[in-house]
């Protein structure tokens, strides 16, 4: 396959993950859905890891084994809770907006604690990203949107947060995990391990992530919620992480990244066929403008 359409498959699964994820994550709550999630996620990880990674590549001396556990903690722990946690107030086409801003959130920790370069391209590429995030957020709507995608739950500003938390636990994770890589992990053995040590820290923490979260939502588990959970979880952390890596592996890594940076651009049509209703002239602008300028960011080195 083609690297081009590895990584464009990898980002349109993420968009169907996450639109897919939306209404399961109001009606259970954003932390309680994560952890439920995470525990489908571990499961499937686990096997793949187990057919197509190495676990006796993982390096279990001390420094590694902290950096895997931190960012299994900032990333996922506190990542991913905060980030189903504004799926469930924001809305997915807002929050997946929000969340582009990882990427120049690990271009600024890069340089500010990793003294690495920032380009005056890499500066215009994140002036673009956040640009585009106010654009697709405060001017994405348009009149007559009445589905319960677009409805904001709570104070608006709070649900910006959360999604803002969300990317900034996404950034320092993959910060986090890269030393791991380059003692010669296999990716397939991080991303599983990752997730089987946030599982059951997900579950120790639940009661104070719902209070923090404010989650009062606690809709009955039943067979329909659990296909929900396997069907993200395997889109998300298996299908799309396949893709992904089969385009680093067939192509140059710049490309592929900004190539799968295109999540929320997909996510416009899916939102449009899902609910019947166009997106705002905003939301289109303000995604394009977030793509150009990620592709600026990635495709200078930060």
């Amino acid at each position: 396959m083609p690297y081009q359409v590895a990584a464009l498959g990898a980002a349109f699964f993420w968009a169907l993950s996450g639109l897919v994820a939306a209404t399961p994550s109001r009606e259970l709550g954003g932390p309680r859905f994560t952890r439920l999630r995470m525990v489908v996620a571990s499961a499937l990880l686990f096997i793949v890891a187990s057919i197509f990674g190495d676990w006796s590549s993982l390096p279990l001396d001390g420094r590694s084994v902290a950096f895997l556990v931190g960012s299994a903690v900032v990333g996922l722990l506190i990542g991913d809770a905060a980030l189903f946690t504004a799926f469930a107030r924001f809305g997915p086409r807002r929050t997946s907006m929000v969340f582009t801003t990882n990427a120049p959130m690990a271009a600024i920790i890069g340089v500010v604690i990793l003294d690495e370069e920032w380009t005056a391209l890499g500066v215009l590429g994140t002036v673009l990203i956040v640009i585009g995030v106010l654009l697709a957020v405060f001017f994405g709507n348009k009149p007559g949107q009445v589905h319960r995608f677009e409805t904001i739950v709570g104070n608006p500003l709070t649900a910006f947060g959360w999604a803002l938390l969300g990317a900034l636990g996404q950034a320092i994770g993959a910060i986090l995990i890269d030393p791991v890589f380059d003692a010669g992990a296999s990716t397939w053995t991080v991303s599983a391990s990752r997730v089987l040590i946030a599982t059951p820290l997900l579950w120790i923490f639940a009661r104070p992530l719902d209070k923090m979260a404010q989650s009062e939502n606690r809709a009955p588990m039943t067979l329909r919620y659990w296909a929900i959970l396997g069907l993200s979880a395997a889109m998300a952390m298996v299908i799309g992480m396949t893709l992904l890596l089969d385009s680093f592996k067939n192509g140059p890594i710049g490309p592929a990244t900004i190539l799968s940076a295109t999540t929320p651009i997909m996510m416009l049509p899916l939102l449009w066929m899902a609910t019947k209703e166009r997106p705002g002239v905003g939301s289109w602008i303000g995604a394009l403008v977030a793509f150009v300028g990620t592709a600026l960011l990635v495709g200078t080195g930060g």
